[in-house]
């Protein structure tokens, strides 16, 4: 089955999911698509747009503005990425933005991505973040909360990154440099016991902990 924008009812409002794997014309079809097949649930109510992690730029953000945002009839548009980049253009646009509330307040979502992180992509999320991949040398991964990583960990990653020292970190195999929770950050040498193990890692009495998982 190919790649297709997924449409999903909430109580906000119609989401429309976007792949990360189409191009630009891909992703017109596929707005076009949705508009045809669909357009009757979106006409005068709230539509989400959700980029997920693409990283679009003005050109696919027009394009999604024509081909789907207009074309839909939608009384009310809400934006929603968690690409730092792409927030940026959403913002300095006027569009309006779904809200990223503070870790820790009521209804804080952990963000679920099912996919591995090339080097130079970075993820910022409020809550936890559970990555089901791996976070290459390269890129970044900024949490509100915790971060759990099943896979190879050789980027950088940064939990409670409001300030939050009771986040922690899982890693299925850690392969870093360096990690940071809350204020705190710590460099790691290759020679280390648990270089390429699962590791557990924490803060206790201002000091970062890492735990072997046995």
């Amino acid at each position: 089955m190919g790649s297709h924008i997924l449409l999903k009812g909430t109580r906000e409002g119609i989401r429309c999911i976007f792949p990360e794997d189409k191009d630009i014309i891909g992703i017109e079809q596929m707005c076009d698509e949705v508009v045809r097949e669909s357009g009757h649930i979106l006409r005068d109510g709230t539509l989400i747009v959700d980029l997920q992690g693409r990283e679009s730029d003005e050109g696919e953000i027009i394009a999604i503005l024509k081909n789907l945002v207009w074309s839909s009839g939608a009384r009310e548009v809400v934006w929603r990425s968690y690409d730092p980049h792409v927030r940026r253009i959403l913002k300095s646009a006027g569009f309006c933005i779904e809200n990223r509330p503070s870790y820790g307040s009521v209804g804080v979502r952990g963000l679920f991505i099912f996919k591995s992180l090339r080097s130079g992509q970075k993820v910022e999320h409020d809550s936890d973040v559970f990555i089901l991949g791996n976070v290459n040398d390269g890129s970044e991964v900024w949490a509100g909360g915790n971060i759990w990583v099943w896979g190879k960990l050789q980027g950088l990653v940064h939990a409670g990154c409001h300030g939050g020292e009771d986040a922690h970190i899982l890693v299925k195999v850690f392969e870093s440099n360096q990690i940071r929770i809350g204020k705190l950050y710590s460099s790691i040498e290759k020679d280390c016991s648990y270089w390429g193990k699962p590791v557990l890692v924490y803060v206790q009495e201002n000091t970062i902990i890492f735990k072997e998982i046995q």
